[in-house]
Order: C-alpha cells, then sequence, then structure tokens
C-alpha cells in the first residue's frame, strides 16, 4: 500500500492533509487531493490552514465552489486578507466592478495575508510520520528518516498552491481610473501584505506600497524594505546547505517560526549576518537583464 493509501484511510486531519498533499503528483483522479482535503476540514473545522488549502484546492478544480469554502474560512481567520482572493477572483472574471471594489475594500480592513506555510509543514511532517517509510525523493540527502521527513515535507509545502495574487495586482497597478479610485485602499492592502507570513505576500505588498505610496517618503521606504528583503534572500541562498545552515537546521528554523522572514533572520543572526545591506548594494540582476538605467 502506498503512502496516500494508507494515510487516506485514517480518520486525522493531519494524515488527510499529507494524503492531499502527496497526491498532487500522482497520476490519475484529479479531484483526490480536494476529496481527502475536504474531509480533513471536516475533521478539524477550526484548521484555518487546511481551510484555506481547501478553498486554493477547490479553486483548480473546474465546477467546485471556491466561494462556499472560502466564506467558511473566513470566519475561522475573519482577519486573513487571503480569505477574499476566490471571491475577488469571481469578481474579476466576471468584469463586477462593486463586487471587486468589495473584496478589495474586505483586504484593506484585514490584519495579515497568511498561507500558515509553517502549519501546514508542520502537519506534513507528522502526517509522514504515520508512514514506516516515507515517499523518497532523489534529490533529497537526507542522513536518517526523519531528516527524509522534514525535507519531503518542505518540498510538500513548496509544491502546494498559494493563493493567486494577481488579481490584486491587476486591481491596484496604476493605468486606469477604476484602479487610481482605488489608491488608498490599495495602500492599505499593501500594509496587511507587508505582515503575512510569506515572502511572496510581503514583496508583494511592498509593491503595491510603491505604486500606492503617499508621499515620496512613503514611496522610498518601500523602495528601501524591499532592498532589504532581497538583500536577506541573497544573504540565505549563500548560506544555505553550508556546515553553518544544513537543510535540517534551515528546516527546523522556518517551521520554528510563523513567518518566513523572521525564520530567515533567525537563520542569518545566528550565522552572523548582516540583516540590512552594505550601503551601494542592488540586487543581483537576472541574467540577460539590463540595469534600469540601460537603453
Amino acid at each position: 500500500m502506498g503512502a496516500v493509501e494508507s494515510l487516506a484511510v485514517l480518520h486525522d486531519a493531519d494524515a488527510l492533509t499529507t494524503a492531499a498533499a502527496l497526491a498532487q503528483s500522482l497520476p490519475g483522479d484529479a479531484g483526490q487531493s480536494l476529496g481527502l482535503l475536504d474531509r480533513a476540514a471536516a475533521i478539524a473545522p477550526q484548521a484555518a490552514d487546511i481551510g484555506l488549502l481547501d478553498v486554493i484546492q477547490c479553486h483548480t478544480q473546474p465546477g467546485c465552489d471556491a466561494l462556499s469554502r472560502e466564506a467558511r474560512v473566513r470566519g475561522i481567520d475573519p482577519h486573513n486578507g487571503d480569505v477574499w482572493m476566490a471571491a475577488l477572483h469571481d469578481a474579476t472574471s466576471h468584469a463586477d466592478q462593486a463586487r471587486i471594489d468589495e473584496a478589495l475594500s474586505n483586504m484593506a480592513h484585514s490584519t495579515h495575508f497568511n498561507f500558515y506555510f509553517a502549519s501546514l509543514g508542520r502537519r506534513f511532517i507528522t502526517g509522514l510520520k504515520r508512514v514506516p517509510t516515507p515517499p523518497s525523493d532523489p534529490t533529497h540527502h537526507a542522513d536518517t528518516t526523519d531528516a527524509q521527513r522534514q525535507m519531503l515535507a518542505m518540498s510538500m509545502v513548496a509544491a502546494m498552491a498559494i493563493p493567486a495574487f494577481q488579481d490584486v495586482t491587476h486591481a491596484c497597478q496604476p493605468g486606469s481610473a477604476a484602479n487610481d479610485a482605488r489608491r488608498k485602499t490599495c495602500r492599505d492592502i499593501a500594509t496587511s501584505m507587508e505582515r503575512g507570513d510569506s515572502l511572496i505576500a510581503n514583496m508583494i505588498g511592498l509593491r503595491l506600497q510603491e505604486w500606492t505610496a503617499r508621499d515620496a517618503v512613503d514611496h522610498a521606504d518601500a523602495v528601501a524594505q524591499r532592498r532589504r528583503l532581497q538583500w536577506r534572500m541573497n544573504q540565505l541562498g549563500a548560506l544555505a546547505g553550508t556546515p553553518a545552515l544544513p537543510p535540517t537546521k534551515q528546516i527546523a528554523t522556518m517551521l520554528a517560526h510563523e513567518r518566513e522572514i523572521d525564520g530567515i533572520d533567525t537563520m542569518l543572526t545566528d550565522a552572523g549576518k548582516p540583516l540590512d545591506p552594505p550601503t551601494g548594494w542592488q540586487p543581483p540582476q537576472p541574467q540577460g537583464a539590463h540595469p534600469p538605467s540601460s537603453p
């Protein structure tokens, strides 16, 4: 019996959520993962992380009612801006400007945008412990079964679909009368995103802040904060996998913090790395890209 089958027969939210994540990579019934998440959500109805993942998976399945699932999760974590993503996407797909503005307004009143990546990672590790021999991945060079479980759990988190932010950026990007009228709303959304638990939410929030800055000082603050985040990601990339930060230590540190940036700051501080870039440092340009001053 495979890992998915072994976990799917258990009446346990962690096991079923783990089975759902593993099922994503298997050929066959595209709805298997969603069915497992539905069962997990029924067992743990107050688990916002499972509920939001259920919404995201539902969103990928034709005919699935993501709106009703999202409304349920809204009752668990009403201050999470991510629980309006499906509503915004549905409004955007129907070009319903009133509903777009309603969803954005609710996001602007949120206090954070959380995907609950750390909580899901811990669930996956717990679920994988229910499998005597966890599924192997040839790219993982783990010395122990526990290390193998940790590395697999984090790769599963990375593979799970995260909330799609393109509807937010499309609604807030300057250039149209409708978007320009949302300037204050989008600036408030930026603040909530910057408090989110994932780096991608933080970075998009800072981009929104640049677009909707209240003044030159606010714009400069967004640029400086993005530069600091990029510096820390650059430093972590250089440190990861070295004797100072082996994979198991990196994973354990990330899962000990609810916000991704807090885990990164801890790892860099423990390694004696500065959190702020030196004067004049700029993020590396993507290969083939021209510097901003180039034609």
